[in-house]
């Protein structure tokens, strides 16, 4: 083969991973933001929080959760995506790890087959950050009501949420089979009165940490402008810089409505520089002028 033809096979090849790569990397933000929003919703449903007790049942097929501002319990079944270790920073997948059940791993198989070449053998390098877009996409694939991601010892693990049962005082009160349970809506005055407010509590935060505000008038201010926004002045005074509320540090501004309760929230994701996190306020979508906001999340 002439070196001529050599070399354009390699770029052809480089051309093909590459595209391949960004592609990836374009669906593993997609993913994200419907998944932080599945988070999101079972944190106002039941109090989904990284604080609740909770006990990995492999033999059963469940995972439960002692909620810890309730006492009640929450049983989701888990699919496994794979475990990383910290020690060599390797990501193991889950159906080529022997102690982990075959039927919490069944569906790895084939999201694995989806994936550029170099993420297909058992074992590879990997990030924390890689593994939770990995995460994302395949719960995305798997219309999975949202994910975890538990550390236990040196290893973490990663896993979707299928189907989740409710449990209050030992009874089961509500399931929720794996899907996406709220209904996006357009609303750009809703988002848009979020975003002023969010600019007024910005811009306090600014004039504290350039000292043109002491801390106490920070904090009188904050409670003005919480009063304008907020139904029942609940919102917080807390100040920092930067601050995270920064519009530039803001994206995927959405409205939605619960689907089973007549309840609406504004949600975006903020960059905390260290992570991605999803928040919300609850609105009353029906009340006039800035005075909507009943509660965050």
């Amino acid at each position: 083969m002439s070196p001529k033809i050599t070399l354009t096979l390699f770029l052809l090849l480089c051309s093909f991973f590459s595209t391949a790569q960004d592609m990836l990397e374009a669906s593993f933000d997609t993913a994200n933001a419907e998944m932080r929003v599945r988070n999101l919703y079972h944190m106002i449903a039941w109090h989904m929080n990284s604080l609740n007790d909770y006990q990995f049942d492999q033999k059963e097929g469940y995972v439960t959760y002692t909620i810890i501002d309730t006492e009640n319990e929450v049983k989701a079944v888990p699919k496994v995506l794979g475990t990383f270790n910290l020690q060599d920073t390797t990501f193991l997948w889950a159906d080529k790890n022997s102690s982990i059940r075959p039927s919490l791993s069944d569906q790895v198989n084939a999201f694995r087959a989806q994936l550029p070449q170099q993420y297909r053998q058992d074992l590879f390098k990997s990030t924390i950050d890689f593994n939770k877009n990995l995460l994302a996409l395949f719960c995305t694939n798997l219309n999975a009501n949202g994910f975890d991601i538990k550390r236990q010892g040196n290893t973490i693990i990663y896993f979707a949420l299928m189907q989740i049962d409710i449990y209050e005082a030992g009874k089961k009160t509500k399931t929720l089979p794996p899907n996406n349970h709220v209904t996006i809506l357009e609303n750009d005055a809703a988002i848009n009165t979020i975003k002023a407010y969010h600019r007024e509590k910005v811009e306090i935060n600014r004039q504290h940490f350039m000292e043109q505000l002491s801390m106490d008038e920070g904090f009188k201010r904050m409670n003005d402008v919480n009063a304008k926004y907020w139904l029942n002045d609940n919102g917080s005074t807390a100040l920092s810089w930067p601050c995270e509320l920064d519009e530039k540090s803001t994206a995927h501004w959405q409205v939605f409505k619960l689907a089973d309760e007549n309840r609406f929230f504004v949600t975006f994701s903020a960059d905390l520089r260290h992570t991605i996190e999803q928040y919300a306020y609850e609105i009353d979508i029906n009340a006039a002028g800035k005075k909507i906001i009943l509660g965050a999340y």
